[in-house]
C-alpha cells in the first residue's frame, strides 16, 4: 500500500492528519495518569464544639401532706426502739453559766495645757476709757493657741478683764484676773477658765509686714484726750493771784531772837486781801487735783489688737462649764 502524498498536502489529509496527532496525544496523557499513583487527601481536623450554655433541672417530688386520720382509727402502734437509740428522756441537760463582765472603760484623754508665759493674740470688741473705768476690757482671740499639736485656745474665744489708768505712760493698764469663755459650736461652748495675766500692746504694720517698736509693751496704747483745755490757764491765775494778794498787805517791822522781820499789820484792807489770798489759794488746789484726776483721759478704739501674756500655766482641766448652756453656735460678738 503507497502512501499517497497528494492526499496528505490536501485539506482533507491535513484535518486527518492533525486528528490522529490529538488523539496520540490524549491517549498518551490518559496512560500517564492511570499509572501514576494518586495522591493522598490532606487529613481535615474536625473544628471543636461550641461551648453552649447548659440547662440544669431539678426534678423532685411534690410534698403531699398525708390525710388526717379519721374518726374512729386506731392509734398507731409504737414501734420498738433498738436497744442503742438514746431516749429525749436519756439526755441530761448541759451546764450553762452566765457571767456579766463590765465593759472596759477607756481612760478619757487628758484636757490640753500650755506653760507659763503664753502670748494669746487679741483684740478689743468695745471701746475704752480710762475716765470710765468701769467699763470691761472685752477681747476676742483672733488666732488659735497650740502647744504640743493640740489645740488649748481656739480663736473666736472671748477675754474679759478690767482696766486701770498708767497716768505715768498714758496707758490703760489691764492686769490680774482674766476669764476666758470658749464660743465655739461643739461641746465645750459656753466653758470658762479663769487664768491670770497683763495686756501686751501688740503693734504690726500690715503694709510693711513688721513690728512696732511698741509691740509687746506693757498696756494698751490709745488716744490721749484733754477734757477742758483752759484749765492749767485757771491754776496759773489763781496761783498767781493768791501769791499777789500776800505781797500786797501791809506789814511793819517787828525784832525777834532770830532778827529783825515784817509782821502783817491789823487793818481791813490786810484782812481783805488775806481773805482773798486764802480763796484763791483753794481754788488752786482743786484746779490742780481736777487736771490730776479729770485733766486728760485715754481712749483705745475697738478692735484694738493686744496679747494676753499669761502669767501662770493654762490648764483645761481647770476649766468650768455650767450645765444649763446649750451645745448651740456662738455669735461672733457677745
Amino acid at each position: 500500500m503507497k502512501l499517497n502524498r497528494d492526499f496528505l498536502t490536501s485539506g482533507s489529509g491535513q484535518v486527518l492528519l492533525v486528528g490522529a496527532v490529538l488523539l496520540l496525544g490524549v491517549l498518551a496523557v490518559r496512560w500517564q495518569n492511570q499509572s501514576r499513583p494518586a495522591p493522598a487527601l490532606p487529613v481535615v481536623k474536625p473544628a471543636p464544639s461550641p461551648v453552649l450554655p447548659k440547662i440544669l433541672t431539678r426534678g423532685g417530688v411534690k410534698f403531699i401532706a398525708p390525710p388526717a386520720p379519721a374518726s374512729g382509727v386506731p392509734a398507731p402502734v409504737a414501734t420498738i426502739a433498738p436497744a442503742n437509740a438514746i431516749t429525749p428522756d436519756a439526755v441530761s441537760a448541759l451546764p450553762l453559766t452566765l457571767v456579766i463582765s463590765a465593759r472596759p472603760t477607756l481612760p478619757e484623754p487628758t484636757p490640753p495645757s500650755a506653760p507659763y508665759g503664753r502670748l494669746i493674740p487679741c483684740e478689743t470688741v468695745v471701746a475704752l476709757e480710762s475716765n470710765r473705768l468701769e467699763t470691761p476690757v472685752i477681747g476676742l482671740v483672733t488666732e488659735d493657741v497650740w502647744h504640743d499639736g493640740r489645740l488649748v485656745v481656739p480663736a473666736g474665744a472671748e477675754v474679759h478683764g478690767r482696766a486701770a489708768l498708767d497716768r505715768t505712760r498714758e496707758r490703760l493698764a489691764a492686769q490680774g484676773e482674766w476669764r476666758i469663755v470658749w464660743r465655739t459650736p461643739d461641746r465645750d461652748n459656753g466653758t470658762e477658765l479663769t487664768v491670770q495675766g497683763l495686756a501686751l500692746d501688740r503693734e504690726w504694720d500690715a503694709d510693711t509686714r513688721q513690728w512696732g517698736e511698741h509691740d509687746g509693751s506693757a498696756g494698751l496704747r490709745g488716744q490721749v484726750v484733754k477734757s477742758d483745755q483752759d484749765r492749767e490757764l485757771k491754776l496759773f491765775a489763781a496761783t498767781f493771784l493768791a501769791t499777789a494778794t500776800a505781797a500786797l498787805q501791809e506789814t511793819r517791822p517787828t525784832a525777834g531772837l532770830l532778827g529783825e522781820s515784817s509782821v502783817p499789820t491789823t487793818t481791813a484792807r490786810n484782812a481783805v486781801l488775806a481773805g482773798t489770798g486764802a480763796v484763791l489759794r483753794e481754788q488752786a488746789q482743786a484746779i490742780r487735783e481736777s487736771i490730776a484726776r479729770d485733766g486728760f483721759y485715754l481712749r483705745v478704739p475697738a478692735g484694738k489688737p493686744f496679747y494676753l501674756y499669761l502669767t501662770q500655766t493654762l490648764d483645761r482641766s481647770q476649766a468650768r462649764r455650767s450645765p444649763a448652756l446649750a451645745h448651740t453656735a456662738a455669735p461672733s460678738r457677745p
